[in-house]
């Protein structure tokens, strides 16, 4: 307990971070792994294996950036250092392990909270007032601004597109009477993240949750749902299953599986 409680003082985000619920699920991602490590290591390895193969394919090797770092359970970290001499790790909340790998490996890996959409502060200002249309339309306009650490040659989008807006969403008492605005958002950041990247001029790999499955106890699907396609992507070069909330962490009726998916430079830029 006491070296959780360290990790949590360790980590550093934004007052907009906290207030728009992003600290918060952090931990909570951090517990969940805690508790179905074994259900999670497969994906996590099938996660560094995408990032290592999208590593082979770049023609130059000075700079690497990961965006959604995390707490680095997906990010092989150590091997992207030995290709390349500065590696960012962002994420808009900088986890204690994140910073490890900093310190392990100075002057090759640096870290940098940092808010990928780009609306996260003006959204947190406005948070008690912004009405449900007005706030997918901060999403869709705001400007991130230059990668961390600069223009990188290589590129990693890790596991976070489809939450950039979603949790901020969550949090805003518009949503209290209108359940779909945090998908809207959650579109909305998707969007804007993708045209985004696709202005990048390095390598990129994208990892994003591609489809979503509730499995009954003796294996039935009970619903699918398609996710990539609502942000606009072609399908993926290649998908691996997420074993994210095995019984009773998301329902005591059903398990939450997805699949991954991987998509190697370029990212499609989204349609429509």
């Amino acid at each position: 307990m006491l070296a959780e409680l360290w990790k949590r003082l360790r980590t550093d985000s934004s007052r907009a971070a906290r207030r728009l619920g992003l600290a918060r699920e952090h931990f909570a991602i951090a517990e969940r792994h805690a508790r179905v490590r074994a259900a999670w290591a497969a994906h996590l390895e099938a996660s560094k294996q995408a990032i290592l193969e999208g590593a082979q394919r770049c023609p130059r090797h000075d700079r690497a950036l990961v965006i959604g770092a995390g707490d680095c359970h997906d990010v092989p970290v150590a091997e992207l250092a030995e290709r390349f001499p500065q590696v960012t790790l962002a994420d808009v909340v900088l986890s204690a392990t994140a910073k490890d790998w900093a310190n392990k490996l100075p002057g090759r890996v640096c870290t940098a909270v940092w808010d990928a959409t780009g609306a996260l502060t003006r959204l947190a200002e406005v948070r008690d007032a912004i009405s449900a249309d007005d706030a997918p339309k901060l999403f869709a306009d705001a400007d991130p601004g230059p990668p961390p650490g600069g223009e990188p040659d290589f590129l990693v989008s890790a596991n976070c597109l489809s939450q950039l807006g979603l949790v901020p969403g969550h949090s805003l008492p518009a949503a209290e009477d209108d359940k779909a605005l945090p998908e809207r958002c959650a579109k909305a950041a998707a969007r804007r993240h993708l045209g985004w990247l696709a202005a990048r001029t390095g390598q990129r790999v994208l990892l994003v949750d591609a489809v979503r499955y509730d499995i009954a106890p003796e294996g039935k699907v009970l619903r699918t749902e398609t996710l990539y396609t609502r942000y606009g992507l072609r399908a993926p070069d290649r998908t691996w299953r997420w074993d994210l909330a095995p019984i009773p962490e998301w329902s005591s009726d059903f398990h939450r599986v997805h699949d991954v998916g991987v998509w190697f430079d370029p990212p499609a830029t989204p349609a429509g």
